[in-house]
């Protein structure tokens, strides 16, 4: 398997010599939730933390990645209690953390509008996001950060989706540094709750979050008051049309505002960050850069068209090994909502099981070379025979993101537009920290210099 990047090993956080106790994981998780993981993570199958009144599970292998999130669903179908109260003052009760008939209710209601078959309706928005972020390094006199840039540029594609055109380019910048100062603020590691101890203090920690919380569904329901009852473009109308058996509607009010604001953050967030890793990439391995180059050139000057992109093949395979090694949900959590046994593990009700694609992606039973940046595993015969359930950069099971082609081929456009004109190098004194929270995003940004090819 060995080709163009096989000796290049990126940025990781070095492992632990040994597990933490349980309370120094959890106080390191609350700052970064990759410190914790032991050298020997990186290779076990099933292992646990057991914590007064709880248990944490760790499913490490496919086989019981796919018994818990595919063949266990029902039992492991709500995502834990800290990412839903981590979450919940900015997306509500949303289909991302909502559970049982409420979730399957809003699931269907937010997943067609999304279909793969409907993307080229969205591909406009796309290139109209593209080409202003092209504009704006291509302007930049000094280092970018281009985690920034390309929160704000995702987050300009997904308000055009769903408000059209008038909604002004300064309100997707606003939108996103208010989602990282939110993230950065949120208590991502609830400790007394998983201790089982009442949350007493836990308003001096959330006051902040709350704040900008409010600040963002604020900002997002005044979009939605002025595209009117009947407005938007048709991703809008199509959320407001769904409807029950019996004729009434599924998201209105607070409802629909929920998901509108679920689908801009979350919908951003995934996207950016690869972006984020992949321009990383570009910046540490010119070579790869470079072949990204010669295949772009084969399309005709100008944006690239939407039936061009399945023939970006190595394009997409640098893609999808950046989501590999740096993985923008870094970790799923469940939270069991009855009794079950998992191998030897008797898991109680309210007990949590973790699949960390952070750790499936690297594991060395899965895969050759682990850490080396290698995008021909994604090519060929290759891609045909990597075992099933060892890549998860999208999630797995019926809780797989609705989105994930809508965000697959915003990231394919936002690459083809940039690597065709832009040369990405590290800004002098600049390290890539690889940070994981709520996401995995680089601490403190990703700082590159850009010139023109």
């Amino acid at each position: 398997m060995s080709d163009l990047a096989a000796d290049f090993i990126p940025p990781m956080p070095a492992p632990a010599g040994r597990a933490p106790s349980a309370l120094t994981g959890l106080l390191r998780a609350r700052r970064d939730v990759l410190s914790i993981f032991p050298a020997d993570a990186y290779r076990r199958q099933v292992f646990s933390t057991r914590l007064p009144g709880r248990l944490i599970l760790v499913a490490n292998t496919p086989e019981v990645v796919r018994e818990v999130f595919v063949t266990k669903h029902d039992t492991y179908q709500r995502k834990s209690r800290f990412l839903e109260d981590a979450l919940r003052p900015v997306v509500g009760g949303s289909c991302f953390i909502a559970w049982g008939n409420d979730w399957a209710e809003r699931r269907e209601a937010v997943s067609p509008p999304l279909h793969p078959s409907g993307l080229a309706q969205f591909h406009p928005c796309y290139v109209q996001a593209a080409e202003e972020t092209a504009e704006d390094f291509a302007r930049a006199t000094g280092p970018v950060d281009v985690a920034a840039a390309f929160a704000t540029g995702i987050t300009r594609v997904l308000l055009l989706a769903v408000f059209g055109p008038d909604v002004p380019r300064e309100e997707a910048a606003v939108i996103a540094e208010t989602f990282t100062a939110y993230q950065d603020a949120a208590e991502v590691v609830d400790l007394l709750g998983l201790m089982g101890l009442p949350d007493m203090l836990g308003w001096l920690t959330r006051r902040r979050a709350n704040r900008l919380a409010r600040e963002l569904r604020g900002r997002v329901g005044r979009l939605l008051e002025a595209a009117g009852p009947d407005g938007g473009t048709p991703l809008l109308r199509a959320l407001r049309a769904a409807h029950r058996p019996d004729g009434s509607k599924v998201l209105t009010g607070e409802r629909l505002l929920d998901e509108v604001v679920m689908f801009l953050l979350a919908g951003a967030e995934g996207a950016a960050i690869t972006l984020t890793w992949t321009t990383m990439l570009a910046a540490l391995h010119p070579a790869t850069a470079d072949r990204v180059a010669e295949e772009l050139a084969i399309l005709p000057p100008g944006p690239p068209a939407f039936d061009a992109l399945p023939r970006l093949t190595y394009m997409r395979a640098v893609i999808q090994e950046s989501m590999r090694l740096y993985p923008p949900v870094a970790v799923f959590a469940r939270q069991a909502v009855k009794p079950d046994r998992i191998r030897r593990w008797d898991v109680r009700k309210d007990d949590i099981v973790l699949a960390v694609p952070w750790l499936l992606h690297r594991h060395e039973h899965l895969w050759d070379a682990p850490n080396a940046f290698r995008p021909e595993r994604f090519l060929g015969d290759a891609a045909r025979q990597r075992q099933r359930f060892s890549y998860l950069p999208f999630g797995i099971g019926p809780r797989i993101c609705a989105g994930a082609a809508f965000g697959m081929t915003e990231v394919s456009v936002f690459a083809a537009t940039l690597f065709r004109r832009f040369r990405f190098a590290l800004a002098p004194g600049f390290t890539p920290q690889p940070n994981c929270r709520l996401a995995l995003r680089p601490k403190g940004g990703m700082h590159l210099l850009v010139s023109p090819r």
